[in-house]
Protein backbone atom coordinates (compact mmCIF):
# COMPACT_ATOMS: atom_id res chain seq x y z
CA UNK A 1 0.00 0.00 0.00
CA UNK A 2 1.21 3.50 -0.80
CA UNK A 3 1.89 5.39 2.45
CA UNK A 4 0.90 8.71 0.84
CA UNK A 5 -2.48 7.26 -0.20
CA UNK A 6 -3.72 4.90 2.50
CA UNK A 7 -6.92 4.26 0.52
CA UNK A 8 -4.98 2.47 -2.24
CA UNK A 9 -5.46 2.91 -5.99
CA UNK A 10 -8.77 4.73 -5.65
CA UNK A 11 -7.20 7.38 -3.42
CA UNK A 12 -4.34 7.82 -5.92
CA UNK A 13 -6.84 8.42 -8.72
CA UNK A 14 -8.70 11.03 -6.66
CA UNK A 15 -5.44 12.79 -5.73
CA UNK A 16 -4.12 12.76 -9.30
CA UNK A 17 -7.45 14.05 -10.64
CA UNK A 18 -7.73 16.78 -8.01
CA UNK A 19 -4.18 18.00 -8.66
CA UNK A 20 -4.71 18.05 -12.45
CA UNK A 21 -8.03 19.89 -12.11
CA UNK A 22 -6.49 22.49 -9.80
CA UNK A 23 -3.56 23.08 -12.19
CA UNK A 24 -5.86 23.50 -15.19
CA UNK A 25 -8.15 25.93 -13.35
CA UNK A 26 -5.20 28.01 -12.11
CA UNK A 27 -3.08 28.06 -15.28
CA UNK A 28 -5.35 26.87 -18.09
CA UNK A 29 -8.29 28.22 -20.04
CA UNK A 30 -11.82 27.14 -20.79
CA UNK A 31 -12.41 25.52 -24.16
CA UNK A 32 -15.34 23.76 -25.78
CA UNK A 33 -15.08 20.10 -26.77
CA UNK A 34 -17.52 19.37 -29.62
CA UNK A 35 -18.76 16.19 -31.28
CA UNK A 36 -21.09 16.41 -34.25
CA UNK A 37 -23.79 13.72 -34.16
CA UNK A 38 -26.52 12.62 -36.52
CA UNK A 39 -26.57 12.23 -40.27
CA UNK A 40 -29.19 14.36 -42.03
CA UNK A 41 -29.80 16.75 -39.14
CA UNK A 42 -26.38 17.07 -37.55
CA UNK A 43 -26.19 18.57 -34.09
CA UNK A 44 -23.29 19.65 -31.90
CA UNK A 45 -22.82 18.02 -28.51
CA UNK A 46 -20.64 20.42 -26.53
CA UNK A 47 -18.78 20.18 -23.25
CA UNK A 48 -16.96 23.11 -21.66
CA UNK A 49 -13.61 21.95 -20.27
CA UNK A 50 -10.62 23.45 -18.54
CA UNK A 51 -7.50 22.88 -20.63
CA UNK A 52 -3.84 23.59 -21.05
CA UNK A 53 -3.16 24.69 -24.64
CA UNK A 54 0.31 25.17 -26.10
CA UNK A 55 1.92 25.19 -29.51
CA UNK A 56 4.45 22.52 -30.36
CA UNK A 57 8.11 23.52 -30.26
CA UNK A 58 10.13 23.30 -33.53
CA UNK A 59 11.96 20.16 -32.34
CA UNK A 60 8.56 18.46 -31.79
CA UNK A 61 7.48 18.91 -35.42
CA UNK A 62 7.78 15.38 -36.75
CA UNK A 63 5.50 12.69 -38.12
CA UNK A 64 1.89 13.85 -37.99
CA UNK A 65 2.69 17.01 -35.98
CA UNK A 66 2.96 20.08 -38.21
CA UNK A 67 3.60 23.76 -37.63
CA UNK A 68 0.49 25.41 -36.23
CA UNK A 69 -0.74 22.33 -34.37
CA UNK A 70 -1.41 22.61 -30.65
CA UNK A 71 -1.10 20.20 -27.76
CA UNK A 72 -4.18 20.36 -25.56
CA UNK A 73 -4.45 18.63 -22.19
CA UNK A 74 -7.87 18.19 -20.64
CA UNK A 75 -9.03 16.52 -17.46
CA UNK A 76 -11.77 13.90 -17.62
CA UNK A 77 -13.59 15.63 -14.76
CA UNK A 78 -15.57 18.02 -16.98
CA UNK A 79 -16.32 15.30 -19.56
CA UNK A 80 -17.61 12.92 -16.91
CA UNK A 81 -19.65 15.61 -15.11
CA UNK A 82 -21.34 16.60 -18.40
CA UNK A 83 -21.81 12.93 -19.36
CA UNK A 84 -20.29 13.89 -22.71
CA UNK A 85 -21.09 12.90 -25.41
CA UNK A 86 -24.09 11.01 -24.01
CA UNK A 87 -26.02 8.22 -25.60
CA UNK A 88 -23.25 5.60 -25.46
CA UNK A 89 -22.79 3.25 -22.50
CA UNK A 90 -19.49 3.27 -20.63
CA UNK A 91 -18.09 -0.19 -20.07
CA UNK A 92 -15.92 -1.22 -17.16
CA UNK A 93 -13.07 -1.55 -17.82
CA UNK A 94 -13.33 0.98 -20.64
CA UNK A 95 -13.28 -0.51 -24.13
CA UNK A 96 -10.68 0.59 -26.70
CA UNK A 97 -13.37 2.92 -28.09
CA UNK A 98 -14.34 4.71 -24.87
CA UNK A 99 -16.94 7.25 -26.14
CA UNK A 100 -15.76 9.84 -23.59
CA UNK A 101 -12.39 10.10 -25.31
CA UNK A 102 -12.32 12.72 -28.07
CA UNK A 103 -11.51 11.29 -31.49
CA UNK A 104 -10.38 12.45 -34.90
CA UNK A 105 -13.25 14.43 -36.39
CA UNK A 106 -14.28 15.96 -33.07
CA UNK A 107 -13.55 19.65 -32.59
CA UNK A 108 -12.23 22.09 -30.01
CA UNK A 109 -13.24 25.73 -29.80
CA UNK A 110 -10.28 27.61 -28.35
CA UNK A 111 -10.58 31.36 -27.86
CA UNK A 112 -13.44 31.43 -30.39
CA UNK A 113 -11.52 29.50 -33.06
CA UNK A 114 -12.67 26.02 -34.12
CA UNK A 115 -9.86 23.49 -34.34
CA UNK A 116 -9.97 19.89 -35.57
CA UNK A 117 -8.86 17.05 -33.33
CA UNK A 118 -6.15 15.09 -35.13
CA UNK A 119 -5.54 12.55 -32.37
CA UNK A 120 -6.24 11.98 -28.70
CA UNK A 121 -4.36 9.86 -26.18
CA UNK A 122 -6.35 8.95 -23.06
CA UNK A 123 -4.60 8.43 -19.74
CA UNK A 124 -6.16 5.93 -17.34
CA UNK A 125 -5.09 5.50 -13.70
CA UNK A 126 -6.30 2.34 -11.96
CA UNK A 127 -8.76 1.84 -14.84
CA UNK A 128 -10.30 5.32 -14.53
CA UNK A 129 -10.11 7.94 -17.29
CA UNK A 130 -8.33 10.95 -15.77
CA UNK A 131 -6.70 12.92 -18.61
CA UNK A 132 -6.63 13.23 -22.40
CA UNK A 133 -3.73 14.60 -24.43
CA UNK A 134 -5.00 16.01 -27.74
CA UNK A 135 -3.32 17.14 -30.95
CA UNK A 136 -5.43 19.92 -32.51
CA UNK A 137 -5.11 21.56 -35.93
CA UNK A 138 -6.58 24.62 -37.61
Amino acid sequence: MDERHPGGAGARVVTFQRDLDQMLREDGQQIVLRRMVGTANRAAVDCTCWASVRGYQPHELAGAVIQGDSEVVISATDIIAAQWPGGEPITSPPSPTDPRVPRAGDQLVIQGRTRAIVSAAPIYVAGELVRVNIQARG
